[in-house]
């Protein structure tokens, strides 16, 4: 760890807009701050009193800036990775971030209250039922979309694992994701991401829902358990799906080398589950036959499938339904 991924908070200049905050620490526009190496708008969490990390913040800054160009440039594509430490006199402050583009965000309708709020936009929304997304003003993702999104996970997490890190709390909230251009996600507190053979920054957790089934011991394997469990909810969105385990609600959205798949994903024994790089090559063929014109391999599943597929007779493209 160089000196020069450290600042003071000095170096920091006059704070902008507060754009967040939580239990633990505030969020804030850092402008006048400017990162060679990470080029765009900035923002830094700084901690409340008793709160700031005791160790290991220093070792993901300089994780990322040990990255080929090429690797940095791919994990700043899909991640709110740590980019500098803030210490005063010695001890942790606060950390430097990306701002999050404005396209993870999304202006919906609160239920209830009819009140239009805009904030990130959390990839539990591709869970629901896409007529309550609808209604609530959330966007209903084409079954290419979502394809596309399991897609760009799968390279991020990939590319986690092949440097060496356990995601470990992969969840409905934790992860971003956009339509816009080349859907895609974004990881955002990603400082409880653990380097292998290190101790975690904060303390690695299971989201209800999402424990696997080594229980509290995360690692590598429980990722891509995690991820299986996000590609059978995104996959077969509807009622009851965000606590949804059994593989058999995604069938009609995938062949048969994907339904091998996503059962070994959920396999209680770890060593069965596919790499990310496997369900990477899959969901390449999959996006593929998804968006070739009439092609037999997305032909409209069974009456009664839930949530089923079905072609939108004017655009041609394939909706989840109930």
């Amino acid at each position: 760890m160089t000196e020069d991924l450290l600042l003071r908070p000095a170096q920091l200049g006059d704070l902008g807009s507060l754009v967040g905050e939580g239990g633990q620490a505030k969020v804030y526009e850092v402008k006048r701050l400017s990162l060679v190496d990470a080029p765009g708008p900035l923002v830094v969490k700084l901690y409340r009193s008793g709160h700031a990390p005791p160790r290991g913040l220093r070792a993901l800054v300089a994780k990322r800036n040990r990255l080929d160009p090429e690797a940095m440039a791919r994990l700043d594509s899909f991640a709110a990775w740590p980019l500098r430490v803030v210490e005063d006199r010695g001890a942790v402050c606060g950390v430097v971030l990306p701002l999050i583009p404005s396209s993870f965000f999304q202006a919906r309708v609160l239920p209830g209250t009819g009140q239009r709020v805009r904030g990130p936009r959390e990839v539990q929304n591709l869970f629901v039922d896409p007529a309550r997304a609808r209604f609530v003003g959330m966007p209903e993702p084409t079954f290419a979309q979502r394809l596309l999104v399991c897609r760009d996970f799968a390279s991020a997490l990939h590319l986690l694992h092949k440097h060496e890190m356990v995601v470990g709390d992969i969840n409905a909230k934790n992860a971003l994701f956009r339509l816009r251009d080349r859907p895609s996600v974004m990881l955002v507190d990603c400082d409880a991401i653990r380097i292998k053979g290190s101790m975690p920054v904060v303390r690695q957790l299971n989201a209800p829902d999402w424990e696997p089934p080594e229980g509290s011991v995360l690692s590598q394997a429980t990722d891509l358990y995690k991820f299986g469990l996000f590609v059978l909810r995104c996959l077969g969105p509807g009622q009851d799906v965000s606590t949804a385990r059994d593989p058999r609600r995604a069938d009609a959205a995938l062949g048969v080398e994907g339904r091998n798949l996503l059962r070994a994903a959920l396999s209680v024994r770890p060593a069965d589950r596919p790499a990310a790089r496997d369900w990477g090559r899959y969901l390449d063929r999959r996006v593929a036959a998804a968006l070739r014109p009439k092609s037999s391999v997305l032909r409209a599943p069974p009456e009664g499938t839930a949530p089923g597929w079905r072609r939108d007779p004017a655009s041609g493209a394939w909706r989840a339904v109930r």
